[in-house]
């Protein structure tokens, strides 16, 4: 009895939630959103977000986003962020900063991220100093980094160790990576691997990441298989790979690509540059580019190189110029020398 009485009731209280909803209570629609979304019924759900959004509802405003930019529709979706953020909602500040930054629109991401980050969201936080890091405004990304990690968020320890690191402060930054794995971040491993490999430890390095990877995080997946591979240990570092790759990450699928190739099979190389290069990896389309030149497919291996080349892969660069020298394009060879030059500078500049 007691169970079904239990049923009776929380059938009524539904009941009771679709009339106010219908009758134009927002909370009511709002919370009808949130139930139709739990049982998986999307469409039930964006309809009573949509009418509660549109009452005023900024947390529905912010649910509706999310809906809608699942589905593939990111305007309406950025549309509706905006909303939420004008009407105070951290999560629509945020989340419309995100799609500013994806976009390459910085000053408005860092203005939302800011705006987010002044009501103490600590994601806002993290965000506003990760973006200001790599602007180069250090000391203000401290700040903002800072009040993340100390409030716990794993995130800005690993963000505020990498500034730190690059300061020269390398004590500092391994103790907030250290933070960062005692609180399950295991990207924090993946930092202090890389630094003991810098540092000349290859076996501090291996254990880190082999915490990492154990754990499943894809980087240290990935490291863990680069360190291997560069090691000899051919057979499992291509099972780490093999692991990465299910997971979507084009590196793996590129180095993949590469055991295949130095055993001489480049139908399977070929598969996996370009399997890596649908996930977006820039230097699987260079390694496309020299398999089309090692079959004297010219004109195929230049189309590779070029798309390489005009997505910033300097390699990409100097393989097709290289292409573009031999026949007798020297002009055009010399601008990619040029820009290839200039690309590598900027990237030593700021390691």
């Amino acid at each position: 009895m007691p169970g079904r009485l239990k049923k009776w009731n929380s059938n009524f209280d539904d009941y009771l939630q679709r009339k106010a909803a219908e009758g134009g209570n927002v909370v009511a629609m709002a919370r009808m959103g949130a139930a139709m979304r739990e049982r998986g019924e999307v469409d039930e759900a964006e309809s009573w977000y949509r009418k509660a959004a549109m009452g005023g509802d900024r947390t529905s405003m912010t649910a509706l986003a999310h809906l809608l930019n699942e589905r593939g529709l990111l305007e309406e979706a950025e549309r509706w962020w905006h909303e939420a953020a004008l009407a105070g909602d951290p999560h629509g500040m945020l989340n419309l900063a995100r799609s500013y930054e994806r976009q390459g629109k910085r000053d408005d991401a860092q203005h939302w991220f800011g705006e987010a980050a002044r009501t103490g969201d600590l994601s806002s936080m993290a965000a506003l100093g990760h973006l200001l890091r790599e602007q180069g405004k250090t000391e203000e990304a401290e700040s903002w980094l800072r009040q993340a990690a100390d409030a716990g968020y794993t995130g800005a320890m690993i963000d505020l160790g990498i500034l730190l690191r690059d300061r020269g402060q390398a004590a500092e930054a391994a103790r907030w990576w250290r933070s960062a794995v005692l609180a399950g971040d295991l990207g924090g491993a993946c930092q202090l691997g890389r630094q003991a490999e810098r540092l000349g430890r290859p076996t501090d390095a291996e254990n880190w990441y082999r915490q990492g990877a154990i754990s499943g995080n894809v980087e240290a997946i990935v490291r863990l298989g680069l360190l291997l591979h560069r090691r000899g240990d051919l057979e499992e570092a291509e099972n780490w790979y093999l692991d990465a790759a299910e997971r979507g990450d084009p590196a793996a699928m590129t180095n993949l690509g590469v055991l295949a190739r130095n055993r001489g099979d480049e139908g399977e190389a070929a598969a996996w540059y370009r399997k890596a290069a649908e996930h977006g990896s820039v230097p699987a389309l260079t390694n496309l580019g020299h398999l089309a030149e090692h079959r004297d497919d010219l004109s195929e291996a230049e189309r590779w190189f070029r798309r390489a080349a005009e997505t910033g892969d300097v390699q990409g660069m100097l393989s097709l110029a290289r292409m573009l020298r031999s026949r007798g394009a020297a002009h055009e060879a010399e601008l990619w020398l040029a820009r290839a030059e200039h690309d590598r500078g900027d990237r030593e500049h700021q390691h």
